[in-house]
């Protein structure tokens, strides 16, 4: 065995684990709290319900019935009724699509998890809007320097959108 491969093995060895596996660590005891054995549903809302619905929805708990011991030992317990949040009268469509979604969930489960839906209304937390930086007017002398080297690019579209990243990173203000 080289030295190489040694030191390859030895880094991985003592390597810290991904943040996301220790993230899930932590967030399956919520999870497990509210009904999520696993967090899917959470997960892949906009794809099972699409983003228009999920948009005015959101899963709030999974409750199964009470266990008869007819599973066996699997681990898996069908028939839950999922509790979904819903603001505003998209109730109506998502109780009409009730099938749908219920064969949906029950395909990322992999097996008739969900048997109905219980909806909700209320208002929805509030969603994190994205951040974006202000951009401040250059400076005379900043646009003399963004323009100097941009002197030798020759296409128009090219020396243009150059010239905006430019103004961008150069006026953008840091957050205080």
């Amino acid at each position: 065995m080289n030295g190489i491969t040694g030191n390859r093995i030895a880094s991985r060895r003592f390597s810290l684990p991904p943040v996301g596996a220790r993230v899930m660590q932590v967030a399956r005891a919520a999870f497990v709290k509210r009904g999520f054995q696993e967090a899917h549903v959470l997960a892949h809302w906009p794809e099972i319900v699409g983003g228009g619905l999920a948009e005015f929805s959101a899963p709030e708990k999974l409750v199964f019935p009470r266990t008869s011991g007819d599973d066996a030992g699997k681990g898996r317990r069908s028939g839950a009724v999922l509790t979904i949040r819903v603001d505003g009268p998209v109730a109506v469509e998502i109780r009409h699509l009730e099938p749908q979604i219920v064969e949906r969930i029950n395909s990322y489960y992999g097996y008739s998890a969900v048997a109905r839906l219980k909806l909700v209304q209320g208002p929805l937390p509030v969603k994190a809007r994205p951040r974006y930086r202000k951009i401040r007017p250059l400076a005379p002398e900043e646009r003399a320097a963004l323009d100097q080297g941009l002197e030798k690019i020759e296409e128009p579209a090219l020396r243009k959108s150059l010239e905006k990243l430019g103004e961008r990173v150069i006026g953008a203000q840091r957050r205080r």
